[in-house]
């Protein structure tokens, strides 16, 4: 399954030694003993969640001592703007619709950008980020979904323990023994192994990009801390938690036009902010799909890329259901 003189390397992903810890792990070890990851995983998921909000703060702290009468200028929000874009479409098209789910198909330097472009949101290695995805969709709202909200028990108690998971605390858990077989495709591919490995050096370029482009325009330190702050780690924390809400909020709130075998929603206020993700009903009705708004009011930025890349030869074969294949899906109004 693995190429040959790779050697295993990740922190966050094993991908590189799945294989083997199927093959290694004690299966009669009890599960809760096996449930949280090990300690340096912990340690580096929790800087992974804390260091944004951290950013957060920066910001803050940035807006309230900033002189003049606006508190915050255009350079810092195109650089916000262009980089949740680059990162954030680099996450929905690529991670997602691209690499999980096939929805269309691309040429193979496209493929790796993409990738790159989703490392750096810091969500996690791209293996990873799939193969957890592919087991999502598996299993969803079922025992062995890695973040559903709705396994908790009864009562307000487990509705918050389940909301909690479903939006972080699933990113804490051990990866199931058995999830390389949800990614043969992903584990036989030494590019993205590669880029996998490369992971740290992805997101460092994500964060001190924006910072060495403002600390040069504005000829100054405070400048680069702004870019730090504002077009790398306030950016990724904005993201994880929009991220995050798709398994959470769009699992919990929102409208189910469609017939699926979970409590997947609409999310309409989601979807804006997630780039069209949040039409997670749409999704999870039709997984290969590459468009999520399946109507001309559901706005799906991460569609409308995809159609202009299809117009310059930069992805092709975009998969979408027909109008029956909606139709016979459709649940009553009254369910909605």
């Amino acid at each position: 399954m693995f190429a040959k003189g790779l050697a295993p390397l990740d922190l966050i992903t094993p991908a590189r030694a799945w294989a083997a810890a199927d093959a290694a792990t004690d299966l009669a070890e009890p599960a809760r003993t096996r449930r949280l990851m090990p300690p340096v995983q912990s340690v580096v998921m929790f800087l992974s969640v804390v260091g944004p909000f951290v950013g957060l703060l920066g910001a803050i702290a940035l807006l309230w001592h900033r002189q003049g009468a606006a508190s915050i200028g255009w350079p810092e929000i195109i650089t916000m703007i262009v980089m949740y874009s680059l990162a954030g479409f680099g996450v929905t098209i690529g991670f997602h619709r691209l690499l999980t789910h096939r929805a269309f198909e691309a040429p193979r330097p496209m493929r790796l950008l993409l990738a790159i472009l989703g490392s750096m949101a810091a969500q996690g290695m791209a293996i990873r980020w799939i193969a957890t995805h592919r087991r999502h969709h598996q299993l969803s709202d079922r025992d062995g979904d890695p973040h559903s909200p709705h396994l908790h028990g009864e009562g307000l108690g487990a509705f918050l323990r389940g909301f909690w998971h479903a939006h972080v605390g699933w990113c804490f858990c051990r990866d199931e023994v058995d999830l390389a077989r949800s990614i043969p495709d992903l584990l036989a591919d030494r590019a993205m192994l590669l880029i996998d490995q490369l992971y740290f050096l992805w997101v460092g370029i994500g964060i001190f990009a924006p910072a060495i482009v403002l600390g040069l325009y504005f000829h100054s330190w405070r400048g680069f801390a702004s870019g730090l702050v504002w077009g790398g780690l306030l950016r990724i924390f904005l993201m994880q938690h929009v991220t995050w809400s798709v398994n959470s909020v769009c699992h919990v709130w929102g409208k189910r036009p469609f017939r699926s075998a979970d409590h997947s929603t609409n999310n309409f206020a989601v979807a804006i902010v997630s780039l069209g993700e949040g039409w997670h009903n749409n999704h999870h009705a039709f997984p290969t799909s590459a468009r999520h708004g399946l109507k001309w009011w559901q706005f799906d930025s991460t569609y409308l890329v995809i159609k202009a890349m299809s117009w310059i030869g930069l992805a092709s074969n975009l998969r979408m259901p027909s109008e029956a294949a909606m139709e016979a899906k459709l649940l009553p109004p009254t369910t909605n």
